[in-house]
């Protein structure tokens, strides 16, 4: 029976606490502020569930007094059990230069609700934060002035020889590798270099076994043709003693070139068998990625 009592009695007393008004402050810090550092709080106000903030009623970011400044105001509205509960995060700056450790006041206001049975206003008191000073007032005498100010620190010493070496070499090694594409590509003044005709080749009848054509002849024609190139007029086999005198990196292929013009010859006035003319394409790729590589060597 008592603890029915008491249950009824809790009943009847919670709509008299739901309806209570409550301020709370919340600060990041209370003390250790500088001149200049930004003070960061956070006030709770908790009021009934059917009241409604007036929004004219918040302070406004400006000038509170003359080493304060309140510069940002940010508001959300929520319930907690039943009650209303708005949240205002606050943002000052502090402009008080502090000679010693000292608390000064932050400046309270008050806001403006409405509820069923009318108007109210709701206090949020001033509250206070420890500011401290950047310096000493009175320094500790000393007999010379120079004994005021702190010695130099001692710079590390940094070797810069071993940088600069590896910035050379790095240097001289891209330069090296750009020289080397350049007469490989031709660039200026690698410009008048001979053109690799075979190297070309080599490529072109790469591609042409790839695509499974086992047209003999018209490869032969494309070595005469770069044979034709690289002796700046047409190559018989007569020729070849002129083009090796000229041509010295080339001489120790004076067989294959005989070889050549050997099957070259059969291709195309005696003819061959099938069998004989897939073994004649081999020899014929080999032939020309020899000329090919030595052409790159020369």
């Amino acid at each position: 029976m008592r603890m029915a009592c008491i249950a009824l009695l809790l009943a009847a007393t919670l709509p008299a606490w739901a309806q209570e008004t409550a301020v709370r402050i919340h600060s990041a810090r209370p003390f250790g502020y500088f001149v200049g550092d930004l003070i960061h709080a956070r006030i709770d106000v908790s009021a009934p569930a059917d009241a409604v903030l007036s929004r004219a009623s918040l302070p406004n970011p400006g000038p509170l007094t003359g080493s304060l400044d309140l510069r940002d105001v940010e508001l959300s509205e929520t319930t907690e059990n039943g009650a209303r509960l708005w949240r205002l995060d606050l943002t000052y700056q502090n402009f008080y230069v502090a000679l010693d450790a000292r608390d000064v006041e932050i400046p309270g206001f008050e806001l403006s609700i409405s509820t069923a049975t009318g108007a109210q206003t709701v206090a949020v008191p001033p509250w206070r934060i420890g500011v401290s000073p950047l310096r000493e007032v009175a320094p500790q005498k000393q007999e010379q002035a120079s004994d005021y100010l702190r010695p130099d620190g001692s710079s590390a010493f940094t070797d810069e020889a071993t940088p600069r070496n590896l910035a050379f070499g790095a240097g001289a090694a891209a330069l090296l590798a750009l020289a080397l594409v350049a007469r490989d590509r031709a660039w200026p003044p690698f410009q008048q270099r001979q053109a690799r005709v075979f190297s070309a080749l080599a490529r072109q009848i790469a591609t042409r076994r790839g695509a499974d054509d086992t047209n003999l002849a018209v490869s032969i024609q494309l070595v005469h043709r770069a044979l034709d190139q690289a002796n700046g007029a047409i190559l018989l086999s007569s020729d070849l003693p002129e083009f090796l005198r000229r041509r010295p990196e080339f001489k120790p292929l004076r067989v294959d070139f005989e070889r050549f013009f050997e099957t070259s010859r059969r291709i195309f006035f005696g003819g061959e068998s099938s069998m004989e003319e897939d073994f004649a394409a081999e020899q014929l790729a080999q032939f020309v990625s020899r000329l090919a590589r030595q052409e790159r060597a020369g």
